[in-house]
């Protein structure tokens, strides 16, 4: 029978500070306050990692506390007070709760099915960020020996690639640990604080003045809502998922091949594709940039992404057209992608022209280091994780997976893309990337197989 157990990790030796919230941070806080106290899984991240043999409980406790130390926003409380702004506080000292699930030899849970317990536990009530770290943390021993360690982190604390990159480093850390050499040494990095400062000076408001004079720019030349398509399914919005080796190999080809990035040649291949169903010749299309432009903001642990509202032209007839409006497209998105969210939401409430629904485009697979090779590729899959009956969008699209595979996640509207032709979809997206990586493909407009 798995045993069940507290620990507390022990973190000091860090600076205490008050300040306000980053724009980043100040978006998903406005977001929680939406949503809760419904529990949206949206605003937790999970992850697990194997620990190297060798180490006992006390010595990950002690990687933790140390992680805890390198990062603010990991051991920081956030609180508002009744008419006031939301004000982070950076602790200097403190202890983080740790749940201990210790297996015996005979018991046959297995322990996926350990983390899958954990991080449903974790995400299983709203965090009181005013009292509460933005951290769960439980780790699972196999007599007495650690061997996964799972977490549930808040968004508040990171976004996708700040998650990705603190793995990275707690693995690292407690490679170093098993080894006895010194722990990695700290990476040079703005702290969240840090950045509400900078955004808060004269050069960071100028920044958010040309931001929202872009959005006023995009608000002047959206595209007129586009009828249904075709008749709803219930619930309305299904979600998709494709992972693929080949599509990750393909697109680094064709980045390469065609000497631009990998994020381009994605949103290249999304535009393609949805220029097939797509009746107007304009499209909104929201880009969720993650800031990261500079090496301090690069490997700062916090929440960065912003929307970038801007329209995409469909029109272009060769993947010359397609790769360079998508070169432009990342590149306003870049210019303007840090701005007060509160501003441009006032914006956008007392604009004469709502946003329509378009397509939302997040690539945080690019963000990934590489990695060797793979020896093998896996075979693609496709699943079918959710539905939701409550959107704003025709279609949103979340390219995340390791680096040599894609995990390409799609959210659509059954009115514009039905299931088959979802299906459809993610599967061309694969054989058209595959198509590039050798030759400039011509491009029709038939639409894609099984739409409805």
């Amino acid at each position: 029978m798995i045993t069940e157990s507290q620990a507390v990790v022990e973190f000091h030796g860090g600076t205490a500070r008050t300040g306000p919230l980053c724009w980043g941070q100040q978006g998903t806080w406005d977001s929680l306050a939406q949503w809760y106290p419904e529990v949206k899984p949206f605003f937790f991240l999970t992850r697990w990692l194997p620990v190297p043999l060798l180490l006992e409980l006390g010595d990950v406790l002690d990687v933790v506390g140390e992680l805890l130390v390198r990062h603010e926003s990991l051991r920081t409380h956030v609180s508002q007070r009744a008419g006031g702004e939301p004000t982070q506080r950076v602790l200097a000292s403190g202890t983080l709760p740790v749940d201990v699930y210790d297996r015996p030899a005979d018991d046959p849970v297995q322990f996926e099915d350990i983390v899958a317990t954990c991080w449903e536990r974790g995400t299983a009530r709203p965090l009181d960020h005013s009292v509460e770290l933005p951290l769960r943390l439980s780790v699972a021993l196999h007599e007495g020996i650690p061997v996964v360690i799972a977490f549930t982190l808040s968004h508040l604390a990171a976004d996708y690639t700040a998650t990705e990159a603190l793995v990275r480093e707690l693995a690292a850390m407690l490679d170093a640990k098993t080894s006895g050499a010194p722990l990695p040494p700290v990476r040079r990095a703005a702290q969240p604080l840090d950045l509400a400062l900078a955004e808060r000076s004269p050069e960071g408001q100028l920044r958010n003045v040309d931001a929202i004079r872009h959005l006023r720019s995009v608000l002047d030349r959206m595209p007129a809502p586009i009828p249904p398509q075709a008749v709803a399914e219930s619930p309305r919005f299904i979600g998709a998922d494709l992972e693929s080796d080949l599509l990750a190999d393909a697109v680094r080809r064709t980045a390469r091949r065609c000497r631009t990035s990998t994020s381009v040649v994605l949103l290249a291949i999304t535009t393609a594709l949805v220029r097939s169903f797509w009746p107007e010749p304009r499209l909104r299309l929201d880009i969720m940039q993650s800031n990261r432009t500079t090496p301090d903001v690069a490997a700062s642990i916090t929440t960065l992404n912003q929307v970038v509202h801007t329209v995409a032209d469909l029109t272009g007839d060769t993947l010359a057209d397609l790769l360079d409006s998508a070169t432009r497209t990342m590149a306003v998105a870049r210019a303007h992608s840090r701005y007060d969210n509160r501003t441009a939401r006032e914006v956008l409430r007392t604009s004469a022209q709502p946003l329509p629904p378009g397509v939302q485009f997040n690539d945080m697979w690019s963000t990934l280091p590489k990695g060797p090779p793979p020896t093998a590729l896996t075979a693609t899959t496709l699943t079918w994780p959710a539905t939701s009956d409550a959107e704003s969008m025709s279609l949103y699209l979340d390219v995340r997976g390791t680096p040599t595979r894609i995990h390409l996640g799609a959210m659509a509207d059954t009115t514009i893309l039905p299931r088959a032709a979802l299906e459809t979809f993610l599967h061309t997206f694969e054989h058209l990337a595959i198509q590039w990586s050798e030759a400039d493909v011509l491009l029709d407009r038939s639409g894609l197989p099984g739409q409805g």
